[in-house]
């Protein structure tokens, strides 16, 4: 889990440098102590509070859990870690593909996300 987690880490980063706007932007940061949100990336989809995903153009966010990454933390609205024990995570996620297949399945979790203006 934690070489996926890495895989997945270096992945966001690489294709989140192509595109840096403004929107609801996260930065991944090192330690669970400097995020303001820890995400557990779930086995199946059943166990998760959000399903998520990754963007590149800032034209796509339209509601919390559609991110894109950047590479500063001056440039996020929100710091976040994938974390490897989900004891230690605020959200249980599942990653998709597209922006329509983002949802809440635990609406108390969305507070967590409700950052410029997206709520």
């Amino acid at each position: 889990m934690k070489q996926i987690l890495r895989i997945l880490g270096v992945i966001i980063t690489l294709l989140g440098i192509a595109n840096c706007s403004s929107a609801q932007k996260f930065f991944e940061v090192e330690e669970a102590k400097d995020a303001q949100v820890r995400f557990f990336l779930v086995d199946d989809p059943k166990d998760a509070d959000l399903f998520f995903c990754i963007i590149y153009d800032e034209k796509e966010i339209t509601q919390p859990g559609i991110l894109m990454e950047v590479e500063t933390p001056k440039e996020a609205q929100v710091t976040l870690i994938f974390v490897d024990d989900i004891k230690d995570a605020n959200i249980k996620v599942w990653m998709v593909d597209t922006p329509a297949e983002v949802k809440w399945i635990n609406e108390s979790k969305r507070k967590l996300l409700a950052v410029g203006g997206l709520k």
